[in-house]
């Protein structure tokens, strides 16, 4: 959908044009990619549902009864209702499901509402807006009060048609995968290290929410598409982020706060698997969503369905067949564990965490790298503000550092930063809408001391 999105790109000195200096991002500043967002984007992804819960009644109907079907009924009432509040910029209201997180969020909008004369879609900060939206279709699901479709993936088929449509682009990188830990040696891992960063970098292209909720797919071979894509890499700290790992010699805990299921999932594995094959890790751990968030983010139940994919290969030679049997024992064997954390599906930026959820803080710290995957953890990570795209990327954090941070992100919302000089202006004479269709990318770092 961004190809016909007109947006002013952002400059060294004085970030977004129209939008005050270190402001919040919102749908308030209509030349920003936050109106299109919640004006088209939003509403698309709104009606998709819709359509597709309306279609399936009959046959969730027979799967799970009755109960169910008219469950669904009321949901598509719900998110019709949405859908109108969103477009005719209703005053957002609190959530009423009264579970899981709501409480959380409640406070939030309590506090929103004291900082604001009118939080409403168009003029509050796009961050927590857009996430609001997705919050309010688990509540729509939760309210029917049916147990049958508690629990319920209203993104699945999506997500599933991106993961076949993607296979294979995975077998080609499961190939080059599988030799090269077999020969892993102190010669070869920094340069294995570099590549699958730049692999798992360009897997976050597959990103659903950017497209509406229309198929995004990977094609081609990965490791190939590489050198055609380096340019485009804006920073480049891997070789910084390696060598603190290096720092903490072998065995280090690396946590994987992960984006999108699908290829990107699968390219998040391969790099697991390279660094607990290589020693560099003892122990990654996946941090996943605690529910259907921005359309193909992972869940457990993603994370789960994925593997018992990969165990579907066509022949005893498929490489995707040895992965899965590897994956599998990382996970029995706790080398590898999956944690669903609420915070994630919170509207605050990551700096609030440690006063939000101090528990979680102190679990990341205890890892010696933390990696950050995908445009909607950036925005969180440097508060979705106006900056200059000069400023730091660790002054940007606003003091988020409970471990050595790498961010691998692909641009697809006008925030930035850590570039040089003059670098963004450089970036928009070759491309003036870099900064929201996802063909530009940035691997930041920031080590704590």
């Amino acid at each position: 959908m961004t190809q016909n999105i007109r947006t002013m790109a952002a400059t060294s000195t004085g970030g977004l044009a129209d939008v005050p200096l270190h402001a919040p991002l919102s749908a308030k500043y209509k030349d920003t990619f936050a109106y299109p967002t919640i004006k088209d984007r939003c509403p698309v992804i709104l009606c998709k549902v819709i359509d597709h819960l309306h279609r399936e009644r009959n046959n969730i109907g027979r799967e799970l009864g009755s109960e169910a079907m008219e469950g669904l009924s009321k949901v598509v009432e719900e998110l019709s209702k949405l859908r109108y509040e969103m477009q005719t910029n209703k005053h957002i209201t609190a959530l009423e499901d009264s579970v899981g997180n709501s409480s959380v969020w409640n406070k939030y909008l309590e506090q929103q509402q004291e900082k604001e004369t009118n939080c409403s879609w168009f003029s509050s900060a796009w961050l927590w807006v857009e996430c609001y939206m997705y919050r309010r279709i688990t509540q729509a699901v939760q309210r029917t009060g049916v147990d049958q479709l508690q629990g319920l993936d209203y993104f699945r088929q999506q997500k599933e048609e991106g993961y076949h449509g993607s296979l294979l682009s995975m077998r080609q990188l499961g190939a080059w995968l599988l030799p090269q830990l077999a020969k892993i040696s102190p010669d070869s891992e920094q340069q294995t290290w570099a590549t699958l960063v730049q692999v798992c970098l360009w897997g976050n292209k597959c990103d659903l929410s950017i497209s509406a909720g229309s198929k995004a797919v990977a094609t081609g071979d990965p490791v190939l598409a590489l050198a055609h894509l380096q340019a485009n890499i804006l920073t480049d700290n891997t070789k910084e982020a390696w060598q603190c790992l290096m720092a903490r010699g072998k065995g280090a805990t690396v946590d994987i706060v992960m984006d999108n299921s699908g290829f990107e999932l699968f390219t998040d594995l391969c790099l697991a698997d390279f660094l607990v094959s290589s020693g560099a890790a003892d122990k990654v751990r996946m941090r996943v969503k605690d529910q259907p968030w921005f359309v193909s983010d992972t869940t457990p139940c993603d994370f789960t369905w994925t593997l018992n994919q990969l165990a579907n290969g066509v022949d005893n030679k498929d490489p995707l067949l040895e992965l899965s049997v590897r994956w599998k024992e990382y996970i029995n064997t706790g080398i590898w564990t999956v944690q669903a954390d609420s915070f994630w599906t919170l509207p605050h930026p990551f700096y609030l965490m440690n006063e939000v959820d101090p528990k979680l803080y102190l679990e990341l710290g205890d890892a010696d790298l933390i990696i950050f995957k995908g445009d909607l953890n950036y925005r969180k990570l440097v508060g979705d503000l106006n900056w200059e795209t000069t400023v730091s990327f660790e002054t940007a954090l606003q003091g988020f550092l409970p471990s050595s941070i790498l961010s691998l992100r692909t641009a697809k919302a006008d925030v930035m930063v850590g570039l040089d000089p003059g670098q963004a202006e450089e970036v928009t004479k070759q491309d003036d809408q870099w900064m929201v269709t996802g063909q530009w990318g940035v691997v930041q770092f920031a080590e704590r001391s």
